[in-house]
């Protein structure tokens, strides 16, 4: 059977809900990722790295930041006298 535009009407997708729970099972990981670069802009550095790095750290393991754009994530977020003293 099919519907406007000669789409097939597969059984179920009428109901808002199971189309929801297909969509967020198919695009929830990408935009997972998104969610957790976008929070890592909002972290901030206090003078303590022992508590800023596992933050920064955590929300990478979603984001899969690796090689020089993790560092310069890192980098832009402490600054320069810190980063002489912790020596990266």
């Amino acid at each position: 059977m099919t519907v406007a535009l000669g789409y097939t009407k597969q059984a179920g997708y009428e109901l808002w809900r199971v189309f929801a729970e297909q969509g967020l099972r198919r695009f929830d990981r990408t935009h997972g990722a998104e969610k957790s670069i976008r929070e890592m802009g909002f972290v901030k550095y206090h003078g303590d790295i022992a508590k800023f790095l596992p933050e920064i750290e955590n929300l990478n393991m979603n984001a899969r930041v690796t090689g020089i754009a993790r560092r310069k994530v890192i980098e832009d977020k402490i600054p320069e006298d810190a980063l002489r003293r912790h020596s990266f």
